[in-house]
């Protein structure tokens, strides 16, 4: 480890990602702004993930520092919180073990945090591979980092709603970056990618990384936004997601697997936004803000869960469903959230059915609008044709 504090820690959770992570360090190894060190925690892979990362040690020149966890945890978060705790820069980026960044992406970064001395800074764009068509791990498009970082395989992801072209420091007001919280897709806007974080606003304000099986981000990037003084609103793409089938964040499990996450991270997601805003006052002044922070949530979680629901008999997933509550409620709650999510899709099959009729109807009006002006038109030929007479 060198002596030099650096400007920035990257810290890169990984586990089982040797056929990727090379080109993962390589976007790092030719940014423009070289003042940063990489904290790679390996969570228990079982193929020779850290062989791979190890051989870079010399093109970061004591930069690059492996973290080898001893047992494994099932989660990227965990592994994040130990980068956090290692890590020793001013900032802190967040890179998944198969994603890249742009040349110029912690230059572009750390001159704007710099700038405005904030807390958080919020890219509101990314780049996404191949518009978004996964590819196989074995796929040659996967390794060819030439390709990877070529502008023409890049599709803007775009989460503005206005044209910014300034950054813009978010009003302090916890009731109105709530409000813009809970209007923006669930899917998007926190995602941990964007994020670019001060070391010690982590640290002070205790923002970890929770134990859940997914969307334990979310929960980091809300806490931020409630805490944070100074959070800048960028339009920089600086992130370039390489869609990989069998990704942790696109898995297909089975359904046993995918009631388990999905129902598991409702469960714990209530739990730890309830924790949080149990912290701030704001939110046990306004118990309708409180309110609609979990009503988004659960709104979120449970639109993950419909297809499952359009693809199985309800008997077959009341079993799966009664597992994941306390056997004392468990009937009751499967019955109750099964009858829910049945409800809920009964209400989107209504809604298509009127769209489609209401396209149908548009599509009449137009035809009848058109009968009547060929009408007139033949009317008026008529009128000329007995004048002429």
């Amino acid at each position: 480890m060198t002596d030099k504090i650096p400007l920035v820690s990257v810290i890169i959770p990984m586990y089982n990602s040797a056929k990727f992570i090379t080109q993962t360090l390589e976007s790092l190894a030719y940014q423009t702004m070289q003042d940063f060190e990489v904290v790679v925690v390996d969570d228990c892979s079982t193929d020779n993930s850290v062989e791979v990362v190890e051989k870079f040690s010399e093109r970061f020149n004591g930069r690059l520092h492996v973290i080898k966890l001893p047992e494994n945890t099932g989660t990227p978060g965990l592994p994040r919180n130990v980068g956090i705790q290692f890590a020793r820069g001013k900032y802190i980026a967040f890179l998944d073990s198969d994603d890249l960044y742009t040349k110029t992406a912690l230059e572009e970064l750390t001159t704007l945090a710099e700038e405005y001395q904030a807390d958080v800074v919020h890219s509101y764009n990314s780049f996404m591979l191949w518009d978004g068509k996964e590819h196989n791990e074995d796929d040659p498009a996967m390794t060819d980092f030439a390709e990877l970082t070529n502008p023409k395989n890049f599709n803007l992801v775009s989460r503005l709603k206005e044209n910014l072209t300034e950054p813009v420091l978010e009003t302090e007001d916890i009731g109105e970056r709530v409000k813009k919280w809970l209007s923006m897709p669930a899917n998007e806007f926190w995602a941990l990618c964007l994020l670019f974080y001060r070391r010690d606003f982590l640290i002070t304000s205790q923002n970890f990384f929770p134990s859940m099986l997914t969307c334990e981000d979310m929960t980091v990037a809300f806490l931020a936004m409630c805490l944070a003084k100074k959070c800048l609103k960028v339009a920089n793409a600086t992130y370039i997601v390489r869609p990989r089938i069998g990704s942790v964040s696109r898995d297909r499990p089975t359904i046993e697997r995918h009631i388990h996450k999905r129902i598991r991270a409702l469960n714990d997601g209530f739990n730890e936004f309830e924790r949080i805003m149990n912290k701030i006052d704001f939110f046990n002044n306004r118990p309708d803000y409180r309110y609609a922070v979990l009503k988004w949530f659960a709104n979120y979680r449970i639109a993950l869960m419909l297809p499952v629901y359009t693809q199985n008999p309800l008997f077959k997933l009341n079993e799966l469903v009664k597992k994941e509550f306390h056997p004392d409620d468990a009937v009751l709650s499967a019955y109750l959230f099964n009858t829910v999510n049945i409800q809920r899709l009964e209400l989107i099959k209504q809604q298509q059915e009127n769209t489609a009729l209401k396209k149908k109807l548009q599509k009449h009006s137009l035809q009848l609008i058109e009968l009547q002006q060929d009408n007139i038109t033949l009317k008026k030929e008529l009128q000329k044709y007995r004048s002429e007479q």
